[in-house]
């Protein structure tokens, strides 16, 4: 009869590499657990800046594509004067009336006519300035003052109309 051999080890992990195998693991969870919140913050802006970009596109070909006369900010003679307007747009950029339950971004827009350029002294009477702001809230009485520039995105424009004749 042969004698019987016995292994003097056992064939598997030890607990020293079993445990270093859960520590790597679990330092790897946790980096990536701490990255996912900053992951969302920037797609959460990033999502409001595309939000953004398409109202002040689409405020801005509006204006483009208005007459002249009534675009708002005097008539498209010499008359002077600035105006404001309100537009309010849903969370996916869709304009939206003032008194609806979906609102999520407000645009304000203020018209200065008539403006002028910083390289000519002459007025041009068929060029109105734009300031857009655009704030993302659901409060349509937002408040635009100076104090809170914080609050916004300021955006600058010019509409220009071709004209043969000088207004009088």
């Amino acid at each position: 009869m042969k004698p019987q051999h016995t292994p003097s080890f056992r064939a598997g992990f030890s607990l020293v590499e079993v445990t270093l195998a859960v520590a790597i693991a679990a330092l790897a969870l946790i980096t990536f657990l701490g990255l996912l919140p900053q992951g969302l913050e920037i797609s959460r802006k990033t999502a409001l800046m595309t939000t953004n970009s398409n109202v002040l596109e689409q405020i801005v070909r509006d204006l483009e594509n208005a007459r002249w006369d009534v675009l708002p900010g005097g008539s498209g003679g010499s008359g002077g004067g600035a105006s404001t307007q309100l537009r309010y747009f849903d969370d996916q950029g869709v304009e939206v009336a003032s008194t609806s339950k979906n609102i999520s971004i407000i645009a304000q827009l203020n018209f200065s006519n008539p403006a002028s350029l910083p390289s000519k002294e002459a007025t041009q009477y068929f060029m109105r300035r734009v300031v857009v702001k655009i704030a993302n809230t659901s409060n349509p009485s937002f408040d635009f003052s100076a104090g809170r520039s914080f609050a916004y995105s300021t955006y600058n424009h010019l509409v220009a109309k071709t004209r043969t004749t000088s207004p009088q």
